[in-house]
């Protein structure tokens, strides 16, 4: 049972730490009505792609890294270089995102560098653990993490009249709107980290199940809190809503002034578990590839990588951009590997060999 909880808040931390970025204001620009529908729709994909990266085409409990490190020449030569190079550029994205609205909000005067630097050797600290030890911290780290964010949201949500999420009912806008695209497929990338983590007993997988009926409420919250408070029109014209939302809320026996520092703590303490899983993803697929020289995936060295990537991007408009395009390719690799991984698992189970 201690390994599926720490499944479940694994699959929690991962999720909130990138709200703070275009999946609130995506979801608000693309439609004026029935954001719900929006919402749905990326948790319904997220879901299936989780179910065949965790479980297979049938119920199965093997350890899918391993599966994928004893493939056949072909299917590693076809996916380690490609989930390497996107792990790459999904670390520089985050640190650039995390750093620059760091820089914006609470540390003006401080370089980007430093707040580069800054996330990459702490998470560097956890990389190298094994993969139960990751799971470990983030349960820690949920269990003071979702407490803070469910408390900014109540302190929030008392300001907020109901009446300024009506009209629900959906509009077909957002299908020709290219903005929706982060919003849909920006958690992609937790279906990946969690399909690797495994093998996951039935036990675990309820518990991971129920984490992900969670995320739910909130990628609800998320869109609806902002609009209940500042309504459609103010909410459209933001980069930040639910941040801007939290900076207005006081706490008067609170001993912090801004009520945002405890939501920015815990996208922080999020981020910090995504770029471990994700440096502890890279060097474990080439673990044993002869394709790829350990070197390269070295935790250090893909850290000091991913500071050139985040360098290259100049500015937030780029990284959304980058987002924007980018999401669909590494959604359809993942769809793909999840597919494959599924016939591993099913080849196995029925007694015959993979092949590749």
């Amino acid at each position: 049972m201690s390994r599926g909880i720490s499944v479940g808040a694994f699959f929690l931390v991962l999720q909130y730490g990138l709200f703070m970025f275009v999946y609130p204001q995506s979801i608000i620009q693309s439609q004026s009505s029935g954001h719900w529908l929006v919402i749905v729709i990326g948790w319904l994909i997220q879901g299936a792609l989780l179910r065949l990266l965790v479980g297979g085409l049938r119920e199965d409990k093997t350890d899918l890294l391993a599966k994928f490190q004893h493939a056949g020449t072909w299917i590693r030569l076809c996916f380690v270089w490609p989930l390497i190079i996107f792990n790459l550029m999904a670390i520089g994205v985050m640190i650039r995102g995390h750093a620059q609205t760091l820089s914006m909000l609470y540390l003006p005067s401080t370089p980007l560098w430093v707040l580069f630097a800054l996330l990459l050797v702490t998470a560097l600290s956890i990389a190298y653990a094994d993969s139960d030890s990751l799971l470990r911290l983030a349960l820690v780290i949920g269990c003071f993490g979702i407490p803070l964010m469910l408390f900014s949201f109540l302190a929030a949500l008392r300001y907020g009249n109901y009446l300024m999420i009506f009209p629900l009912r959906p509009t077909l806008a957002f299908l020709h709107e290219p903005k929706i695209l982060p919003s849909i497929i920006a958690f992609v990338n937790v279906c990946g980290l969690i399909g690797f983590f495994g093998p996951y007993s039935a036990s675990a997988k309820r518990w991971l199940w129920g984490a992900w009926l969670v995320s739910l409420f909130l990628f609800l919250a998320n869109v609806y809190l902002p609009l209940s408070v500042l309504g459609q029109e103010v909410v459209e014209d933001l980069r930040f809503p639910l941040i801007v939302l939290l900076d207005t809320v006081r706490v008067k026996w609170f001993f912090f002034d801004r009520i945002s520092l405890f939501y920015i703590m815990t996208i922080m303490f999020s981020t910090l578990i995504n770029l471990s899983g994700l440096l502890w993803l890279t060097r474990q697929l080439a673990l044993n590839s002869s394709f790829v020289p350990r070197l390269i995936t070295n935790p250090a060295v893909m850290a000091s990588l991913a500071i050139v990537v985040a360098y290259s991007i100049p500015t937030l408009e780029a990284l959304e951009h980058q987002l924007r395009w980018g999401g669909p390719l590494r959604l359809g690799m993942l769809l793909i590997l999840a597919l494959i991984a599924g016939y591993y698992r099913n080849r196995t189970k029925v007694g015959g060999l993979p092949r590749a």
